[in-house]
Formats: structure tokens, C-alpha cells, sequence
């Protein structure tokens, strides 16, 4: 599986703390909050990535 170097981060950003937000990821990684919200999608299209909860309010997991 091919990620970016971005996508990487954030999942290490979310390892480190799963509630972490997107607006702090943009911040963080000093991208828009557009584009982590995109590469979240695909993360989560490729099977890496689970949300749950709220939008503004949930936890991410890491599959396995």
C-alpha cells in the first residue's frame, strides 16, 4: 500500500492522540483542513483508518 509522506503523519499524529482533530492536523502539518479531510477520506477508503463518533467529536482508530 502506497501512502504519502503527508498521510504517514497523520497517522502518526492519530496514533499519538486519537481525538485529534482535523483543524489541529491542518494546523500541525500546515496544509488546509480541505486537504486533510481528504486524505482522511482515502485513508479510510484504503482501510487504514475508522472513525467513530461525531465529526467534531469522535475517535479515530487504526485497522489493523
Amino acid at each position: 500500500m502506497k501512502l504519502t509522506e503527508r498521510q504517514r503523519r497523520i497517522l502518526n499524529l492519530i496514533k499519538e492522540s486519537p481525538t485529534i482533530t482535523g483543524k489541529k492536523m491542518s494546523e500541525t502539518l500546515s496544509v488546509s483542513q480541505r486537504t486533510i479531510e481528504r486524505d482522511l477520506s482515502a485513508l479510510q477508503k484504503l482501510g487504514v483508518l475508522k472513525h467513530e463518533g461525531k465529526d467534531n467529536d469522535g475517535v479515530w482508530f487504526l485497522v489493523k
